[in-house]
Protein backbone atom coordinates (compact mmCIF):
# COMPACT_ATOMS: atom_id res chain seq x y z
CA UNK A 1 0.00 0.00 0.00
CA UNK A 2 1.38 3.41 -0.92
CA UNK A 3 1.95 5.89 1.85
CA UNK A 4 0.09 8.99 0.62
CA UNK A 5 1.45 11.45 3.16
CA UNK A 6 4.30 9.67 4.93
CA UNK A 7 5.67 10.42 8.35
CA UNK A 8 6.96 13.91 9.12
CA UNK A 9 10.61 14.10 10.15
CA UNK A 10 11.95 16.42 12.82
CA UNK A 11 13.27 18.80 10.13
CA UNK A 12 9.86 18.93 8.42
CA UNK A 13 7.95 20.19 11.45
CA UNK A 14 4.62 21.90 10.74
CA UNK A 15 4.28 25.30 12.42
CA UNK A 16 0.84 26.11 13.79
CA UNK A 17 0.37 29.45 15.58
CA UNK A 18 4.08 29.69 16.47
CA UNK A 19 3.91 26.28 18.16
CA UNK A 20 5.99 23.48 16.71
CA UNK A 21 4.63 19.92 16.90
CA UNK A 22 5.70 17.04 14.63
CA UNK A 23 2.64 15.24 13.29
CA UNK A 24 1.76 12.22 11.20
CA UNK A 25 -1.33 12.54 9.04
CA UNK A 26 -3.43 9.52 8.07
CA UNK A 27 -5.65 10.40 5.12
CA UNK A 28 -8.66 8.29 4.16
CA UNK A 29 -10.96 8.51 1.17
CA UNK A 30 -13.60 9.96 3.52
CA UNK A 31 -12.39 13.22 5.16
CA UNK A 32 -14.30 12.41 8.35
CA UNK A 33 -11.97 9.45 8.94
CA UNK A 34 -8.68 11.39 8.72
CA UNK A 35 -6.43 11.21 11.79
CA UNK A 36 -3.44 13.14 13.09
CA UNK A 37 -0.91 11.49 15.39
CA UNK A 38 1.76 13.27 17.42
CA UNK A 39 3.94 12.45 20.40
CA UNK A 40 2.59 13.09 23.90
CA UNK A 41 5.87 14.74 24.97
CA UNK A 42 5.64 17.24 22.10
CA UNK A 43 2.12 18.20 23.13
CA UNK A 44 3.17 18.68 26.76
CA UNK A 45 6.36 20.62 25.90
CA UNK A 46 4.78 22.93 23.31
CA UNK A 47 1.39 23.16 25.05
CA UNK A 48 -0.44 22.57 21.80
CA UNK A 49 -3.35 20.17 22.30
CA UNK A 50 -5.00 18.64 19.24
CA UNK A 51 -8.57 19.66 18.48
CA UNK A 52 -11.00 17.07 19.83
CA UNK A 53 -14.43 16.60 18.25
CA UNK A 54 -17.19 15.38 20.54
CA UNK A 55 -18.69 12.01 19.53
CA UNK A 56 -22.19 13.49 19.59
CA UNK A 57 -21.23 15.77 16.67
CA UNK A 58 -20.19 12.88 14.42
CA UNK A 59 -22.98 11.33 12.37
CA UNK A 60 -21.66 8.73 9.94
CA UNK A 61 -23.40 7.98 6.67
CA UNK A 62 -25.05 4.63 6.02
CA UNK A 63 -25.47 3.31 2.48
CA UNK A 64 -29.19 2.72 1.95
CA UNK A 65 -29.06 2.12 -1.80
CA UNK A 66 -26.06 0.95 -3.75
CA UNK A 67 -25.21 3.00 -6.83
CA UNK A 68 -24.71 1.61 -10.31
CA UNK A 69 -21.12 0.70 -11.19
CA UNK A 70 -19.16 2.52 -13.85
CA UNK A 71 -19.25 0.84 -17.27
CA UNK A 72 -17.97 1.66 -20.73
CA UNK A 73 -21.31 3.26 -21.67
CA UNK A 74 -22.20 5.07 -18.44
CA UNK A 75 -20.44 6.95 -15.71
CA UNK A 76 -22.40 5.15 -12.99
CA UNK A 77 -24.10 6.63 -9.94
CA UNK A 78 -23.08 7.31 -6.37
CA UNK A 79 -24.34 5.31 -3.42
CA UNK A 80 -27.35 6.85 -1.67
CA UNK A 81 -26.34 7.51 1.93
CA UNK A 82 -28.25 8.82 4.95
CA UNK A 83 -27.00 9.79 8.42
CA UNK A 84 -26.93 6.97 10.97
CA UNK A 85 -29.11 8.96 13.38
CA UNK A 86 -31.71 9.38 10.62
CA UNK A 87 -31.87 5.65 9.89
CA UNK A 88 -32.45 4.83 13.61
CA UNK A 89 -35.71 6.82 13.77
CA UNK A 90 -38.88 4.71 14.04
CA UNK A 91 -41.68 7.20 14.83
CA UNK A 92 -42.85 10.66 13.81
CA UNK A 93 -42.13 12.03 17.32
CA UNK A 94 -38.50 10.92 17.15
CA UNK A 95 -38.30 12.34 13.64
CA UNK A 96 -39.63 15.70 14.79
CA UNK A 97 -36.93 15.87 17.48
CA UNK A 98 -34.28 14.88 14.92
CA UNK A 99 -35.36 17.64 12.52
CA UNK A 100 -35.39 20.19 15.38
CA UNK A 101 -31.79 19.33 16.30
CA UNK A 102 -30.50 19.07 12.74
CA UNK A 103 -32.29 22.14 11.29
CA UNK A 104 -32.97 24.60 14.15
CA UNK A 105 -33.73 27.53 11.81
CA UNK A 106 -36.93 26.11 10.29
CA UNK A 107 -40.33 27.41 11.44
CA UNK A 108 -41.87 25.35 14.25
CA UNK A 109 -44.82 24.19 12.13
CA UNK A 110 -42.54 22.51 9.57
CA UNK A 111 -40.99 19.97 11.95
CA UNK A 112 -44.22 18.09 12.59
CA UNK A 113 -45.26 18.19 8.94
CA UNK A 114 -41.93 16.88 7.66
CA UNK A 115 -41.73 14.18 10.35
CA UNK A 116 -45.28 12.95 9.69
CA UNK A 117 -44.59 12.87 5.97
CA UNK A 118 -41.36 10.89 6.41
CA UNK A 119 -42.15 8.48 9.29
CA UNK A 120 -45.85 8.77 10.01
CA UNK A 121 -48.91 9.11 7.90
CA UNK A 122 -48.75 12.19 5.70
CA UNK A 123 -51.71 14.56 5.58
CA UNK A 124 -53.78 13.93 2.50
CA UNK A 125 -56.67 15.92 1.09
CA UNK A 126 -59.11 13.35 2.43
CA UNK A 127 -57.70 13.46 5.97
CA UNK A 128 -57.80 17.27 5.95
CA UNK A 129 -61.43 17.28 4.77
CA UNK A 130 -62.35 14.85 7.55
CA UNK A 131 -60.64 17.06 10.15
CA UNK A 132 -62.48 20.12 8.83
CA UNK A 133 -65.80 18.25 9.19
CA UNK A 134 -64.92 17.29 12.78
CA UNK A 135 -64.05 20.92 13.57
CA UNK A 136 -67.39 22.13 12.20
CA UNK A 137 -69.22 19.63 14.41
CA UNK A 138 -67.17 20.49 17.51
CA UNK A 139 -65.76 24.05 17.22
CA UNK A 140 -64.34 24.01 20.78
CA UNK A 141 -61.48 21.69 19.79
CA UNK A 142 -58.15 23.43 19.04
CA UNK A 143 -57.26 23.88 15.39
CA UNK A 144 -54.58 21.55 13.99
CA UNK A 145 -51.42 23.21 12.80
CA UNK A 146 -50.58 22.84 9.16
CA UNK A 147 -49.35 24.47 6.01
CA UNK A 148 -51.63 26.01 3.42
CA UNK A 149 -50.73 27.14 -0.09
CA UNK A 150 -52.62 30.04 -1.63
CA UNK A 151 -52.71 30.38 -5.41
CA UNK A 152 -53.37 33.54 -7.31
CA UNK A 153 -51.87 36.94 -8.08
CA UNK A 154 -50.34 38.71 -5.11
CA UNK A 155 -48.40 41.91 -4.68
CA UNK A 156 -45.82 42.36 -1.97
CA UNK A 157 -44.85 45.85 -0.88
CA UNK A 158 -41.77 46.72 1.09
CA UNK A 159 -42.31 50.13 2.66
Amino acid sequence: MNDLVGSIKREEVVKIDNKVVPRTYICATDNRLNYTFCKKEDIEINNNLPEVIDRSLIDYGVVVKKGEPETEDSVGTLDETKPLSYTCIKSAEQGELWYRQKYPDLPDDFYGIIARYTWGQPQTKKSIKNEVKKLKKNPKKPLPQGLSVLKGKFSVRFD
